[in-house]
C-alpha cells in the first residue's frame, strides 16, 4: 500500500513556531532545517522531517507495535548513487518528499516510490517546446481535446514525469523526454477523468523511452488550497492499487493532528494520535 501525507506550511507561520517544533524531528533534519536561510525554507524543511517521523511511526506501529506517543525516532539516512535517501536499516520501507505553494507531500511505501507535487501557473509553453518529446506533445493535445483544461494537462503529465525521475533516482539526468506516458482509459472513451472521482486526474504507466521494461505505474490527483490548484502524481514499479491520503492539521492547544484522510476513493475523517505540531 502507499501512503501519502499531507501539510500546509500556513500551519507554522514564523521563526517561533518553527523553534518550538525542532524537537519533533531527528538529528539530521534538525541540521537541515538550520541550515535553511529564509523562512519559507525553513518551514518547509521542518514539515517534511515531520511527515517522515509521521509515516515512519505508522508503518513501525502496525509492524512492531510502536506506542502512539512515542518520543521522535532517531533515525538514520542512506542515500543512492544520484542522491535519493532512504531509512538506513529499513529495507522495507521507502519514502519520497517533494514541496510546492503551501504544501509539502511524502509518499511511503513498502517498495520504491516517487512524487511529485506542483502548483499550476501559467502554462510553461517553451518547455513543451523545448523539451517535451512528440509523444509528449501529441497526448497533451488528446487531453485537452477531451475536456481538460491546458495548464492541467501540462501539470498533471509534468508531474508524472518528476515522480518517474525520483522513483528511479535519476532524476533530471534522465531527462524529460527519455520517458514515454501510457494513459489508461477511463472506462467511457477519455484518457483521463473530468470528474475527478476521489480527486484523481489519470493513471496509466510511465516507462524509458529505450528500454520499455523499466516502466512504472502512476496516479495523479487534482489537490487545492484556499487559492491554488496543484497537479500530484505518484509512481510505483508495482500495479497502483491502494492509496491511502491523508492531512495533518496543526490544532490550537495541544490536542492531537486532526487528519482528512482517503482511502481507495472514499472520503473520511479522523485523528492523528501522533505528537502534535505547536503554533
Amino acid at each position: 500500500m502507499i501512503k501519502i501525507y499531507r501539510a500546509d506550511i500556513a500551519q507554522v507561520p514564523d521563526e517561533e513556531a518553527v523553534e518550538k517544533n525542532m524537537i519533533f524531528l531527528d538529528e539530521m533534519r534538525r541540521r537541515k532545517v538550520t541550515q535553511c536561510r529564509n523562512l519559507g525554507d525553513k518551514r518547509r524543511s521542518l514539515l517534511a522531517g515531520f511527515l517522515i517521523q509521521a509515516g515512519a511511526k505508522d508503518w513501525m506501529r502496525e509492524e512492531s507495535g510502536l506506542q502512539k506517543e512515542s518520543a521522535p525516532l532517531s533515525l538514520s539516512y542512506a542515500f543512492s548513487e544520484y542522491g535519493k535517501p532512504y531509512l538506513r536499516g529499513e529495507r522495507e520501507l521507502h519514502f519520497n518528499l517533494s514541496h510546492s505553494g503551501n504544501y509539502v507531500v511524502c509518499a511511503f511505501s513498502d517498495e520504491e516510490i516517487g512524487i511529485d507535487i506542483q502548483m499550476q501557473r501559467k502554462r510553461q509553453g517553451d518547455i513543451v517546446r523545448r523539451f517535451f518529446s512528440r509523444e509528449d506533445k501529441e497526448l497533451l493535445e488528446k487531453m485537452t481535446n477531451g475536456g481538460m483544461n491546458s495548464d492541467e494537462a501540462f501539470y498533471c503529465m509534468w508531474t508524472v514525469k518528476e515522480a518517474y525521475m525520483k522513483l528511479t533516482g535519476e532524476g533530471m539526468r534522465q531527462g524529460l523526454d527519455a520517458s514515454v506516458i501510457e494513459v489508461s482509459q477511463d472506462g467511457r472513451g477519455g484518457a483521463f477523468l473530468p470528474e475527478r472521482e476521489g480527486g484523481i486526474l489519470g493513471r496509466g504507466r510511465i516507462s524509458k523511452r529505450e528500454d520499455a521494461d523499466s516502466g512504472a505505474y502512476f496516479r495523479s490527483y487534482e489537490e487545492r488550497d484556499k487559492e491554488n490548484k496543484y497537479s500530484m502524481s505518484v509512481c510505483s514499479y508495482g500495479k497502483i492499487v491502494d492509496i491511502q491520503r491523508e492531512e495533518i492539521f496543526i490544532p490550537e492547544g495541544n490536542g492531537p493532528c486532526v487528519l482528512t484522510a482517503w482511502h481507495s476513493g472514499e472520503l473520511g475523517t479522523g485523528q492523528y494520535a501522533g505528537t502534535a505540531l505547536q503554533k
